[in-house]
């Protein structure tokens, strides 16, 4: 098992892609931190990672808040002895808030803002100061957007969120490298989750469904002892959606 005897700590792990990464940790032999901001989707992830033979806690925070999110790494060390991999899935879009900026609210843009780049930013700091204690290396792993890259018309407030993580993750790299620290980012594109009903295939090339798992396999790569090398990047999951250009296809 590639993550036999490491630590993972997983923000938004009550959700589709981080429940689904979070179990995936779990079938490779790491115990999991399972991390969201609802007792009853965590303890659901804890319930399906323990029931497939994993090792698994559930830890309740909220990642908008840095004291929230550094007790949830502090109870994830103080019961697993260690940290080895912070992977920061929380976040969101506001979709059905999502509006052109000259309309959108304060309230809606500290929301998206905090939950998407603060989050990110807390639980990176609470996990280095960890694995720097420890002297022993580790891996950070967030989640940005393809929009981040490419922009997305009324998601103003989220693409500035989600190209703030890319650019935290190549500062960060280099702050964390002499430490053997790797930090990257994930981006995905259109995920298709089992509860909605919109059909993603027209939305990549490949004219496929980008799944949870799909992601999850990138993280696990970034994650790995394969990845040692890798620092500072983002990796893109969106079956080449973001190569499109208007008039282009």
């Amino acid at each position: 098992m590639r993550f036999e005897n490491k630590v993972v700590f997983i923000t938004g792990a009550g959700g589709y892609i981080g429940g689904e990464t979070a179990y995936m940790f779990g079938q490779e032999g790491a115990s999991v931190a399972v991390c969201d901001i609802n007792q009853a989707t965590v303890d659901k992830t804890v319930r399906r990672i323990q029931q497939a033979g994993g090792t698994a806690m559930g830890v309740v925070a909220d990642v908008t808040n840095s004291a929230s999110v550094d007790s949830a790494v502090a109870r994830t060390v103080e019961r697993f002895g260690r940290l080895d991999v912070m992977v920061h899935v929380a976040g969101g879009s506001a979709r059905k808030k999502s509006h052109p900026l000259i309309e959108q609210t304060d309230d809606v843009i500290q929301e998206v803002i905090g939950i998407n780049l603060f989050g990110a930013i807390y639980a990176s700091r609470a996990a280095a100061r960890a694995m720097v204690a420890q002297g022993q290396g580790g891996r950070i792993i967030n989640f940005s957007s393809i929009v981040a890259e490419n922009g997305l018309r009324g998601c103003v407030d989220y693409a500035a969120a989600k190209g703030g993580v890319i650019s935290m993750t190549r500062s960060l790299a280099k702050e964390l490298a002499p430490y053997k620290i790797t930090v990257n980012s994930v981006a995905p594109g259109l995920v298709q989750r089992p509860e909605e009903t919109y059909d993603v295939v027209n939305t990549n090339f490949l004219g496929e469904k980008c799944t949870a798992a799909d992601v999850g396999h990138v993280v696990l790569f970034l994650a790995s002892s394969e990845a040692h090398f890798i620092t500072g990047q983002t990796y893109a999951v969106d079956g080449g959606r973001g190569l499109a250009m208007k008039g282009s296809d």
